[in-house]
């Protein structure tokens, strides 16, 4: 087998035969299947067969292509010529060609042909918004991807970057109403709502084609209506998933090993739970390490005639890295096996919820909220950094909110329709290592919206990249298969945005921000507008001025701990603030009074972080906070109020508990006033033993008739023990009992006669 052939850092794949994976031969170009040997990921190489007529044409396009990325289009990565031959570089598209899909299909339910349908108009809108590249034949530049078991994704892998001729498709419009009729009424006929229904996959192909193909720029608000009318034809709900025959085909999955190899791999390491596949991550197995029992994520290592040699060097490394202590914001590699046919690996399950599900659950975030993925995903980008993995991509299914419940947990279940400020605590982990979903291009990568920078930065994972994500977390870019329409905080969300795209800016300029820097300006972005209400507008024909509102200095400097800061961001923004002196955005709250220090939202996150954020060019609304002494009103102030009977209860339990210790130390207490045992009688025994007379046992009735006394004595005194000699009394004392109880007379009035009882002694 030949050794792979190498074009600039690009890696050609090949097959089992030692062919190059060829994905588009025709008459205008050839299109290969290629490793990024810098990146880590697969690509396809476009090699244009013709001369370019129009050089500068061809260069804007590709531009364009890269300054304005989408989630459903493959990205442009670089382009050129290479000795007289154009190409253009795109990131992989791990899906089948449409045509192909819909051509090896006789019938294909109705539901999943309305998804197809409405998928694909998205796909045209997005690549029309951009400019006129969409292809010439839709169906063969399209490619459709499973995300989940009832979902698909239809996406652009390929663009018309040439003859990009101006006028070429004027009377469009009303061609694309024709036949985007044609293909509404066709499914509505066939009956396309019920999910039993299936429809004929020729016929479909053939109107689906003909819509696509007629689509430009100028009909893009008919083909969003036209989305809009198919979405209604869809079920709201749908249970089960997509038939096996209906499933696409991986475009990764025929170059790799079976499941049964990757299992007989690792067969006395790792104990396969399920081989049932997960369409958001399908070159992976569940599995149990059988030494340690710990749950864990099963994949097969791409070869050398697939991927590059170095793809092992860095999952080595990131299996030593990961297990280190100052690691714990990066998933643990927790196995890198390399045997002699197949290698692979296995990384610890994280116990969360990854942000993709986030976003498939809740569309859109707060402010706040994002704030809050955005801080905490600071702490694992650092840790990253410092430890000199090669990692180059991130997606939202890369990012895990580490709550300590496992994925199939009620709990978790609960958290996702929850605000992350409602969440009780929740960490931020990050997978630093290449995976096959990373590396065939599955899921969102937030980079897609980063234009092209005209220098490599120091670090990947810079303040445009933190932007660039913000804007999926807010809803204002949408990730496949989600819909976003943020309600609420218009002002607030537009300010951000501005924000975002200035950071995202800075980018192409090769200036990118720190992400301390860019997260203390959204930091006062959320404090002006949490504690700042707008000035109320003056009344009409009143020469009253409207009121100001400003921020009241607090007598207190609030710790900094994490329970208060949770509650200072999700601060309603409803809350009137105290009133006071008008404030700007920029002018750093109201003066300090006298000696009392104040500490606002943003010196509570960011009093250690670094030099001062904002350059004297910034805008007055991306000032950092380090640079001006905002305050929180006394109202915010977090307090919790106590009932008042369960103040008295404390009271008395403690009054009760000091008493108590108090009786102990004097001796008083009840527990120490024990009862004298009564006095026992200590007789010396005779020398010769003789059997006591049966008439002692006679005295012993009289005893009790002489306890009672006319007075009783104030204190009872315990008798004492009298003992009589051992020669004269040894008689008396076997008839006379000389122990009296607690309380009796003594010895004189015992023996005292019945009838004259003895006198009471004078007090």
């Amino acid at each position: 087998m030949s050794e792979p052939s190498q074009f600039r850092h690009y890696q050609i794949v090949q097959d089992a035969d030692g062919n190059n994976v060829e994905l588009v031969r025709n008459s205008e170009q050839v299109a290969v299947l290629a490793f990024d040997l810098q990146r880590l990921e697969y690509v396809h190489c476009h090699v244009l067969l013709e001369p370019l007529a129009n050089r500068g044409a061809f260069e804007e396009a590709c531009k364009a292509l890269q300054r304005n990325g989408h989630p459903a289009l493959a990205r442009m990565i670089e382009s050129g010529e290479d000795e007289g031959n154009p190409f253009y570089i795109t990131s992989n598209v791990d899906g089948e060609a449409l045509r192909a899909y819909l051509t090896r299909q006789q019938e294909i339910p109705g539901w999943l042909a309305i998804m197809i349908a409405a998928r694909a108009l998205e796909t045209v809108v997005a690549v029309c918004e951009r400019g006129e590249y969409l292809p010439e034949s839709p169906l063969d530049a399209f490619r459709i991807v499973q995300t989940a078991p009832q979902a698909v994704q239809v996406m652009a892998a390929d663009f018309r970057v040439i003859d990009n001729s101006a006028g070429k498709k004027r009377a469009l419009k009303t061609s694309f109403e024709k036949q985007a009729k044609f293909l509404r009424t066709f499914l509505v006929e066939q009956g396309g709502t019920l999910p039993d229904h299936a429809l004929a996959a020729a016929d479909f192909a053939e109107l689906l084609g003909a819509c696509l193909s007629s689509a430009g720029v100028g009909v893009i608000a008919a083909m969003r209506e036209l989305r809009t009318s198919l979405q209604k034809l869809a079920p709201e709900k749908l249970s089960g998933e997509i038939p096996t025959a209906q499933k696409p085909r991986a475009l990764l999955a025929p170059l790799l090993a079976s499941y049964q190899e990757v299992a007989r791999g690792l067969v006395n390491l790792v104990r396969i739970q399920s081989q049932r596949l997960d369409m958001a991550n399908p070159y992976s197995m569940r599995g149990t390490l059988t030494k340690t029992g710990r749950s864990v994520l099963i994949e097969q290592v791409p070869p050398a005639r697939i991927a590059h040699a170095r793809v092992k060097e860095v999952d080595d490394a990131a299996f030593k890295i990961t297990k280190q202590r100052d690691n714990s914001g990066l998933i643990t590699l927790a196995l890198v096996n390399e045997s002699e046919d197949i290698t692979c690996l296995a990384e610890e399950i994280a116990e969360g919820i990854s942000l993709a599900e986030l976003m498939r659950e809740r569309q859109w975030l707060d402010v706040q909220e994002a704030y809050l993925v955005l801080a905490g995903l600071d702490t694992a980008l650092t840790q990253l950094d410092h430890s000199t993995l090669p990692a180059s991509k991130l997606r939202l299914e890369d990012i895990f909110l580490l709550t300590g419940f496992a994925r199939e947990d009620s709990r978790s279940t609960k958290l996702l329709v929850s605000k992350l400020n409602e969440w009780p605590a929740f960490n931020i982990i990050v997978r630093a290592h290449p995976t096959l979903a990373s590396m065939s291009g599955r899921g969102t990568d937030p980079a897609v919206l980063l234009p092209p920078a005209r220098s490599t930065p120091t670090t990947a994972w810079h303040a445009g990249w933190l932007a660039a994500l913000c804007k999926f977390l807010l809803g204002l870019e949408s990730p496949l298969g989600v819909h976003a329409e943020p309600e609420g905080g218009a002002r607030e969300r537009e300010t951000v945005a501005r924000l975002l795209d200035d950071e995202i800016a800075k980018v192409a300029e090769s200036k990118p921000a720190q992400r301390n820097d860019f997260l203390a300006r959204y930091a006062r972005i959320i404090q002006h507008y949490d504690l700042v209400k707008p000035s109320e507008p003056a009344r009409a024909g009143g020469t009253e001025p409207a009121v100001d509102y400003g921020l009241k200095p607090r007598p207190k400097t609030v710790p900094v701990t994490k329970a208060p800061l949770k509650r200072e961001i999700s601060a309603p923004l409803g809350t009137e603030p105290a009133r006071g002196s008008p404030i700007a955005l920029t002018s750093g709250g109201a003066a300090r009074g006298g000696d009392e220090p104040t500490v606002g939202f943003a010196e509570l996150l960011f009093r250690n972080g670094g030099r001062e954020p904002s350059p004297p060019d910034a805008p007055d609304w991306a000032r950092a906070a380090a640079s001006a002494p905002p305050t929180l009103p006394a109202h915010l102030i977090p307090r919790e109020v106590v009932p008042i009977w369960l103040k008295a209860a404390v009271f008395l339990s403690g009054s009760m508990v000091l008493g108590a210790m108090c009786a102990h130390l004097s001796g008083s207490a009840l527990w120490q006033k024990k009862h004298a045992p009564a006095p026992v009688e200590t007789v010396q025994p005779p020398k010769a033993t003789t059997a006591a007379p049966p008439k002692a046992m006679a005295v012993e009735p009289e005893v009790p008739k002489a306890i009672p006394v006319p007075m009783p004595a104030p204190t009872p005194v315990p008798a004492p023990v009298v003992t009589a000699p051992p020669d004269a009394g040894a008689e008396r004392g076997r008839g006379v009992s000389l122990t009296l109880p607690p309380g009796a007379g003594g010895l004189r009035e015992q023996l005292a006669p019945a009838g004259n009882p003895p006198t009471p002694p004078k007090p």
